[in-house]
């Protein structure tokens, strides 16, 4: 993969973190709506951003070639 492809490749991990803990905490947002409790957005937000996390890593990964068996 060429320098330039990886680069392309590594900017789109960027995002992958901060729009899943979003996401995750919008949906705890509403779940507390829905279920009149009062932590589920924090959970949300936490399971989101441990998510995009491992996210980022897997396809870091990929991204060098490092989840190939030798």
């Amino acid at each position: 993969m060429s320098s330039y492809a990886k680069a392309g490749a590594y900017s789109g991990l960027a995002l992958i973190t901060p729009l899943s803990g979003w996401i995750c905490y919008k949906i705890g947002q509403y779940l507390n709506q829905a279920w009149n409790t009062s932590m589920l957005d924090t959970a949300g937000l936490i399971l989101g951003c441990g998510v995009g996390m491992y996210e980022t890593v897997r396809q870091a990964t990929r991204i060098e070639g490092l989840d190939r068996k030798k």
